[in-house]
């Protein structure tokens, strides 16, 4: 199942350590503060546990959206698609889907 995940974080280091997370579960960056990418049953729920052991206590907000496959194919991208990364050198993501 493919998900879009997105967040409100507003601690650097923090928000650093989610994107890095999710960047390892081979999630694809696509916006300042959303991923996208497919994960099995599993993965999907290894990646709950890891993101609520870093989140722990703090008011800082995660959100996954599971997304069927007509909903992905009737999006709409308005602009050009940019390629993030995480650190100063820039990383080609492991998932593009533009």
């Amino acid at each position: 199942m493919r998900y879009l995940i997105i967040y409100d974080i507003t601690d650097d280091n923090l928000r650093l350590r989610v994107a890095e997370t999710l960047k390892d579960y081979g999630l694809a960056h696509i916006q300042y503060s959303a991923f996208i990418g497919s994960l099995r049953r599993d993965k999907l729920n290894s990646l709950i546990v890891d993101l609520r052991r870093l989140i722990g206590e703090s008011v800082e907000n995660v959100q996954i959206y599971p997304l069927c496959n007509a909903c992905f194919r009737g999006r709409k991208v308005i602009g050009k698609p940019k390629r993030y990364r995480l650190d100063e050198e820039a990383e080609k993501p492991k998932v593009a889907y533009f």
